[in-house]
């Protein structure tokens, strides 16, 4: 093999090791979104139920779904604060700023 030969395998496989890294550090990213958004949704369900929308509860009537949604929006917000208390002071102050314009 030659000297020329040698580099190029050389770099070949440092190329393989490059992709294979950004393909491991990509599929971390992947999972750690995943796992975010399944705690989300398991957050979701729980503040449905404490805001009493779970269960047996009887079909809403047109009027009662943006009610009912808000509801469960102010209990999802609540315990969000609790979990990451730095993210929900983020979006409180776009809210307020929305709310000015």
């Amino acid at each position: 093999m030659s000297h020329d030969e040698h580099d190029h395998a050389g770099e070949s496989e440092h190329d393989v090791e490059e992709a294979l890294e950004e393909a491991l550090e990509l599929d971390t990213q992947s999972q750690i979104f995943l796992e975010m958004r399944r705690q989300n949704l398991e957050l979701l369900r729980i503040a449905s139920e404490v805001a009493g929308y779970s269960g047996q509860h009887p079909a809403l009537k047109p009027g009662d779904v943006r009610n009912a949604l808000r509801n469960i929006w102010d209990v999802y917000a609540e315990f969000y604060s609790w979990i990451d208390p730095e993210e929900s002071e983020d979006s409180e102050e776009e809210d307020l700023d929305e709310e000015e314009e």
